[in-house]
């Protein structure tokens, strides 16, 4: 399996699943970001995403594969409410 590609700006008609931490630096964040919708991912095989389906819904159909991208949140942030508010700015200018 390779590796989940970064990102600078949100594809059009992705989902966010998350914000978290960029490796060991507590002001970096990024969004872990799908190409399905949330109750269509326990339908689909994926790499990271699937840890946000509960074990007992996750049954993968064969071939169908939630592409993912890690999306680097520009700024420093100081806790992960003031990066989920930066990516709520960054989706909201991007239409």
């Amino acid at each position: 399996m390779t590796a989940i590609e970064y990102v600078d700006r949100p594809p059009a008609g992705w989902f966010v699943l998350d914000v978290l931490r960029k490796g060991e630096r507590k002001w970096d964040w990024c969004a872990l970001m799908i190409d399905v919708d949330h109750d269509d991912l326990k339908h689909c095989w994926c790499k990271t995403a699937f840890l946000y389906v509960d074990p007992n819904e996750y049954r993968p159909h064969e071939g169908r594969i939630a592409r993912e991208v890690w999306l680097l949140i520009p700024g420093k942030h100081r806790n992960k409410e003031a990066a989920w508010e930066a990516l709520e700015d960054m989706l909201a200018t991007r239409h």
